[in-house]
């Protein structure tokens, strides 16, 4: 298994947390870690995690992945036909919390690969010959400068650009240059630094990143995430609740609270954080976390995976976490978790504890999301 830092930043870039993983060799995880098919056989957050070579992860991670029509669809959103920011910003609003009134059901974290905080979708299919509108489904490991994404949608031969370059056998580019070598002259709509882009297809599938090793690695096979039993069973537990999309990332134990309320946080305020602690951190230590949405009869689900390194840790582990979602308080705003959400279930499955939650109905349903980047006691591993 690996051991190694992992980061969990907001596509946007503006918040970012570092985390580590330590793997787990749990055999009770067996059911949870077959091999995964890939995104073209159907999608699942396991599919999505085999869509990423084990050998594109260096160090730090974000895997977020979704199935993006199924999203627009249960959101109650039409799926835009019209590549300009004004024909595609009610779409990315209602997927992302952005609405001004109250927001469609559901949340998608869009990834950074396809450049929308800069770029229009037109744009970005004037470099490229596709683009966000015509992709069924995506899972993205973006950790700045490094990125890989893998999108499905109906390719063929002419889907990329003939304006492309050859890099090597199957693998073309939106311009010349070494890998991560950024140049602000030649920046473009995929790119806002000017980061070279590297691509392949296959089939119905295109992988894009900022390495070319990344995409060779994706195109020959092999290792991939969906091989870390952590990370596969978070993914599982998530899949049998049918999300439609979700963050996934590993937890490092040990983690300091207090960093969420930042280098200006007074006395009193880390007096009462540790007070808030005792009770509300399970025992035990889990490695990994996955966070899934999925909208029932237009209702908003959210779940949430952990996985523990025993049956036992996991039991004990889910009386706390349920404890800590119903009575803890958020350390960044003082408020408590139950203002943000309601809890509709807790269930244990050998080493994976799943807690089910409704938004509140005055709130965003990417509350979640935030609280992870954020170091919301509801993260936070011993």
């Amino acid at each position: 298994m690996r051991n190694r830092p992992v980061l969990i930043g907001l596509a946007a870039g503006a918040l970012a947390l570092t985390v580590a993983c330590s793997g787990s060799d749990d055999s009770d995880d067996s059911d949870h870690v077959d091999k995964a098919a890939p995104l073209s056989s159907g999608y699942s957050v396991r599919a999505a995690l085999a869509e990423i070579p084990d050998s594109a992860v260096e160090g730090e991670v974000l895997v977020q992945t979704a199935d993006l029509r199924a999203a627009t669809e249960a959101a109650g959103v039409e799926f835009p036909t019209d590549g300009s920011r004004e024909g595609t910003t009610p779409w990315l609003m209602a997927l992302t919390d952005g609405a001004s009134d109250r927001p469609a059901p559901g949340f998608v974290p869009l990834p950074e690969s396809f450049n929308l905080q800069s770029a229009s979708p037109d744009d970005f299919a004037g470099v490229l010959g596709w683009s966000v509108l015509d992709v069924d489904s995506f899972v993205e490991l973006s950790v700045p400068p490094g990125r890989f994404a893998v999108v499905t949608g109906d390719f063929d031969d002419d889907t990329l650009s003939g304006d492309l370059t050859e890099v090597e056998d199957g693998i073309v580019t939106d311009r010349e240059g070494e890998d991560f070598e950024n140049d602000l002259a030649s920046v473009n709509a995929t790119n806002p630094l000017g980061v070279p882009t590297r691509l392949a297809r296959q089939d119905d599938r295109i992988a894009l990143g900022t390495s070319t090793p990344a995409v060779r690695s994706w195109l020959d096979g092999g290792d991939t995430l969906a091989d870390d039993d952590a990370l596969a069973a978070v993914a599982g537990a998530l899949d049998d609740e049918d999300v439609v999309s979700a963050v996934l990332t590993h937890v490092e134990g040990g983690q300091d609270p207090a960093a969420a309320l930042g280098s200006q946080a007074s006395p009193e305020q880390l007096k009462a954080l540790s007070e808030q602690i005792d009770g509300f951190v399970p025992d035990d230590p889990f490695d990994a976390v996955g966070i899934g949405w999925a909208v029932d009869d237009g209702k908003a689900e959210v779940h949430v995976a952990y996985h523990f390194e025993s049956d036992d840790a996991a039991t004990d582990g889910a009386k706390v976490l349920e404890k800590t979602y119903r009575e803890g308080v958020s350390v960044v705003s003082q408020t408590p978790f139950s203002d943000y959400l309601s809890v509709d279930d807790v269930e244990t499955d050998d080493s994976v504890v799943t807690v089910s939650v409704t938004p509140a109905d005055d709130n965003r349903d990417g509350f979640l999301y935030q609280a992870l980047v954020q170091r919301e006691l509801l993260f936070v591993s011993r």
